[in-house]
């Protein structure tokens, strides 16, 4: 998702040092494990200059994961006519016991990375 990859690539700007001491990690998680093999996992990341430092990208191994991941995050997928996919998007805030903690909106991640210093300060 070129949205989000351009979101999390402001990210790994505004939250460096939480990403650099590993209080903090974001997750990419393809949806369509039959194309995002993981190397095109490692380019997706390098198209958006990868800084290296707490940004994973996943894909699950079968469809019962994937369809687990769609159901567990809300995320609805609709194949498109060129070989693509529309889907919803968010940034999903979970704690390190796995719980969601907050949802966001797309487009503006400086309210992401201000809303998550205030997390990771509690």
């Amino acid at each position: 998702c070129v949205v989000l990859g351009g979101e999390f690539a402001q990210l790994q700007d505004q939250l460096a040092t939480p990403l650099a001491d590993g209080r903090l990690a974001l997750l990419s998680i393809s949806f369509d494990p039959a194309h995002d093999t993981p190397a095109e996992l490692v380019a997706y990341q390098a198209r958006f200059r990868n800084r290296g430092d707490g940004w994973i990208a996943a894909r699950p191994i079968n469809d019962e994961g994937l369809q687990q991941l769609l159901r567990t995050f809300g995320v609805t997928v609709v194949p498109d006519a060129m070989g693509g996919y529309v889907h919803n998007a968010a940034i999903v805030l979970v704690d390190p016991q796995g719980r969601l903690v907050r949802v966001f909106d797309t487009g503006n991640p400086g309210a992401v990375a201000q809303a998550i210093h205030r997390e990771i300060g509690k």
